[in-house]
């Protein structure tokens, strides 16, 4: 400042003229400038310094962050797939490099959202079943050693849930028998299913893509769950359950009945419908509905609208114990007929199956007394008879003898380019597992799913052959027919296992034979083929299990952070 003022004086010493005023202005503008110049570069260099400053906070801040997804990825981790939850001191803590933090998870049993780890009540401990919520405590910091320490809460969820423990039996048609018998639960997966005259199903009937239609005398021992209708228009018709369907409900009187009594009291015979129910007064026996009537749309008994509320209706050829309920809207399918679908999913079985055998014969050429002798020797199980590699233009596989024990599992192995006949004409006994599987042509994908793949020379009509003959008892042992190009047959006796193929409408059941489905498994190559889609027993496939994991985060706060 003082060079400048001694600039000034001489310029108006020495020159008092114009020229010197201009001289004056110009020293004033530079002054000016530099002013500027020393007022700009004083602010970069305060932008540069808090930009670095915030960059170290913000690295710091984002290890933080880092170490709490870590924390809940950790207690993810520790649930199994069966919602078992496993925890120790060890999945507690955890650290992590580049980005750098470090994670303490705690738990509270208080009903009370904490904010923090140090509140009342949280403790350093693996949550229980009677948690309330998590606390992850984290720490991050950054390559200057800055630090960011922030605290995030989450809900500790605790519930019971439905999963998948097993596969049910594919069944992907009718048994167009003029008398046919099932045991075990029924899931159609694609299209309708008829209940044939005088048939009987021991089990639940699920049809996930379709309508149910119950022919004379049918008789469902179970529950009806249905996509579309149900029509029961028919004589004669039982159902002991309860029936859902997502569209109309259809019945006539003439001798039908709804549930069921115990003793004095009634059982199932709920019906609930998305559409109406409609239950027409035929024929001269009055039809009986055990329990109650629920639509979202109307109710109509022999042409009647009776009001809504009504208990105990009695007229046009009807008696409904429980309550008429309408309009009210369906509740959903639990399961879901999704996931039913979805477990009943095509199991792709072929040669690489694993199988796991201790023999793996070729038997091409064997005879029937040959197979059945090592069937039934002490040799080491289970064994398989492989015809994968033989010449003949189709596998036939025939048991033929008075009686047969095996003493181990059996697995009859047929290619799958060729027609598989299985001809059973001996007595079975000794409960083992004999699995007759035409080997699936392909594991590729259908519209997203598994499905059957025939490479029989002529799939439209060359389905493989299964058959029983009369006087043969083999429910001694667990059999499974595993065919993805249909079957055809006689069953002239009764069988207990699993009847797996994409189409059994050629299967005739004679003689009043049954078919019991029953738990088989062989690990690895199928670990569990359940019978019954809910309830209890080993054989049932979806499972009630408890399940515990955090929730979405319901709030998050940063500590302190340092630079």
């Amino acid at each position: 400042m003082l060079v400048m003022n001694r600039i000034l004086r001489r310029a108006v010493d020495r020159r008092g003229d114009e020229t010197g005023a201009a001289l004056v202005a110009i020293v004033i503008v530079m002054f000016f400038g530099f002013a500027v110049i020393t007022a700009v570069t004083a602010s970069v260099m305060f932008t540069i310094q808090s930009n670095v400053g915030n960059r170290s906070s913000t690295q710091a801040y984002i290890a933080a962050e880092s170490g709490r997804d870590a924390a809940v990825d950790r207690l993810n981790s520790a649930v199994a797939s069966d919602g078992t939850f496993s925890c120790s001191a060890a999945t507690l803590t955890g650290a992590g490099a580049k980005p750098d933090y470090a994670f303490t998870i705690y738990s509270t049993n208080s009903d009370v959202r904490p904010s923090k780890a140090t509140d009342p009540g949280v403790a350093q401990a693996c949550p229980t079943f009677d948690s309330k919520y998590v606390v992850i405590h984290s720490v991050g910091t950054d390559a200057g050693g800055g630090s960011a320490t922030l605290d995030a809460v989450y809900p500790w969820l605790v519930s019971y849930e439905q999963q998948a423990g097993g596969v049910l039996a594919y069944f992907a048609g009718g048994v167009t028998s003029t008398v046919s018998n099932y045991t075990g639960d029924l899931v159609v997966r694609s299209g309708d299913y008829s209940c044939a005259n005088e048939g009987t199903i021991n089990g639940d009937l699920y049809v996930t893509n379709g309508s149910v239609n119950l022919s004379r005398e049918c008789t469902v021992n179970g529950n009806i769950w249905a996509r579309d209708d149900v029509d029961a228009s028919s004589q004669k018709i039982t159902v002991t359950g309860d029936i859902k369907a997502g569209g109309t409900v259809t019945a006539v009187s003439n001798g039908s009945t709804f549930g069921k009594l115990v003793g004095t009291t009634p059982s199932g015979g709920n019906i609930e419908a998305g559409g109406d129910i409609e239950l027409d007064s035929t024929g001269s026996v009055d039809g009986k509905v055990h329990g109650r009537l629920a639509t979202a749309g109307q109710i109509r008994i022999g042409g009647a609208l009776p009001a809504s509320g009504t208990t105990g209706y009695t007229g046009n050829k009807w008696a409904v114990t429980g309550t008429l309920t309408y309009p009210t809207a369906l509740a959903p399918f639990d399961p879901t007929l999704e996931f039913i679908k979805e477990i009943t999913s095509w199991i792709d079985l072929d040669a690489a199956s694993g199988w796991n055998a201790a023999e793996d014969l070729q038997a091409c050429g064997m005879t029937s007394a040959q197979v059945i002798a090592r069937m039934t020797d002490a040799t080491a199980g289970p064994v398989i008879f492989n015809y994968m590699n033989c010449s003949s233009v189709s596998t036939d596989i025939v048991l033929s003898d008075t009686s047969v024990t095996p003493t181990k599992d059996v697995l009859f192995l047929a290619p799958p380019q060729k027609r598989m006949n299985i001809s059973i004409q001996t007595t079975l006994a000794g409960g083992k597992q004999i699995v007759f599987l035409h080997a699936d042509a392909s594991r590729a994908l259908v519209s997203d799913e598994t499905s059957p793949t025939c490479q029989n020379p002529d799939t439209a009509n060359q389905k493989d052959t299964f058959s029983i003959g009369t006087g043969k008892s083999v429910s001694g042992v667990k059999l499974m027919i595993y065919s993805p190009c249909g079957l055809t047959g006689n069953i002239n006796e009764s069988f207990v296992g699993q009847l797996y193929s994409n189409d059994t409408g050629g299967v005739k059941f004679n003689n009043g034979a049954t078919y019991t489905c029953a738990l088989m498994a062989w690990p690895d190559a199928f670990e569990k083929l359940g019978c019954k889609v809910r309830g209890e027993g080993e054989d049932v496939v979806i499972e009630t299990v408890l399940v515990q994991r955090p929730g979405d985060r319901a709030y998050q706060t940063e500590i302190a952070a340092t630079p």
